[in-house]
């Protein structure tokens, strides 16, 4: 009853919440539009950490992005996002967030700087070289994981998979919200994406982040495939193994997602990085399903299923990590949607007791 009823008043500050706003949603003009979201989100564990454990977490999370486009080649964006909760994520024993957007900790002092709630703030020029290719250069404060490690059917904490590692591959040490620079060059199916970028890691040191993504798009009669290769490196500035020095981040890895159909699709992530400096996990391999709600006549509705399986790195705590998560969307209405979310995480300590058990997450869209 109090899992019930806590889940209910959560819904029901969202509802209050949200109605409101909605009715400020305008269009501006055909060169300058906004895009809102707010998004609501309630987790309960059932976690064995030596005892039983059953934290429950919410959070709301604003955000708000602004994009101009003065002419057809040229693009300035703004996101922002706002919350006051870290959610789940701040009691979890788990090495993977169970939720991975980004929360209070994530949303002040960005990485490690005096901005706070400004995510993106860039510019794209794109250069038209022929009908079939073209070169878009973007810079300023940008988001890594826009260009490298993308994937169709798990890439969004906020419309599809909650837990990190089916929003993005953990081992590609992907910056966010830093200054930076991106290009793509695309040549009729295939593209290469490189980003530069200049942050901080959380021991509080600058270094500089590289990294390069070879894509071809195929077009097949099952449907649409993508298929990525990419690689990444760090200055040595994160620390070694044994604590006696620094050392550079480094791997590589694939991303591919394809449709079989109009109702169904499969994803598929591998990854490696070196462990020479101080990393939890040295390899990490995972797979899930999408099926469209087309099989059921709702053609915005749809499910996710995914697991994955993280090697330890050498001298890491953990030995491995076992993940699965199945999450049902349902479209409510045509500016919210429901999703309901269970995840299985299992870490594997070397020298401790092994923390394992369910999340169940609920989380409530509003676009306006």
């Amino acid at each position: 009853m109090r899992k019930a009823h806590a889940i209910y008043c959560f819904l029901s500050i969202i509802v209050i919440f949200t109605t409101p706003v909605l009715t400020l949603a305008y269009d501006i003009n055909d060169k300058l539009n906004t895009d809102t979201t707010l998004t609501g989100v309630y987790q309960y564990g059932d976690i064995d950490h030596g005892e039983p454990h059953h934290p429950g977490r919410g959070s709301g999370i604003l955000d708000v992005r602004m994009n101009f486009h003065p002419t057809k080649t040229d693009e300035f964006q703004l996101t922002a996002s706002y919350t006051d909760q870290d959610g789940l994520n701040a009691v979890s024993p788990f090495s993977l967030a169970p939720y991975d957007d980004d929360l209070k900790s994530d949303l002040r002092h960005i990485n490690g700087r005096d901005r706070s709630y400004l995510l993106e703030a860039w510019y794209k020029h794109k250069f038209i070289l022929s009908q079939d290719s073209s070169l878009a250069i973007t810079g300023g404060i940008i988001d890594s994981s826009c260009y490298i490690d993308d994937n169709a059917f798990a890439n969004c904490e906020t419309t599809q998979f909650m837990n990190e590692i089916f929003v993005s591959q953990k081992n590609v040490n992907l910056p966010s919200y830093d200054i930076g620079g991106a290009a793509e060059l695309e040549i009729s199916k295939f593209t290469i994406r490189a980003v530069e970028m200049a942050t901080k890691n959380e021991e509080g040191r600058h270094y500089n982040y590289h990294a390069c993504q070879l894509g071809y798009k195929a077009d097949t009669g099952l449907g649409e495939g993508n298929y990525r290769i990419y690689g990444f490196l760090t200055s040595d500035k994160f620390q070694n193994d044994n604590e006696s020095g620094h050392e550079r981040l480094k791997g590589w890895g694939v991303s591919c997602d394809q449709k079989l159909g109009e109702i169904l699709g499969v994803f598929t992530r591998l990854g490696w990085q070196d462990d020479e400096a101080a990393v939890d996990h040295e390899k990490i391999y995972s797979l899930g399903l999408n099926v469209n709600g087309k099989l059921w006549c709702r053609e915005k509705d749809e499910i996710g299923v995914g697991y994955a399986y993280l090697e330890g790195a050498d001298e890491a705590d953990i030995n491995h990590t076992n993940a699965a998560e199945a999450y049902v969307k349902f479209q409510v209405c045509d500016f919210s949607d429901l999703t309901f979310d269970v995840q299985y995480i299992q870490d594997r300590i070397k020298e401790d007791k092994d923390p394992e058990g369910f999340i169940y997450g609920i989380r409530l869209n509003t676009y306006f």
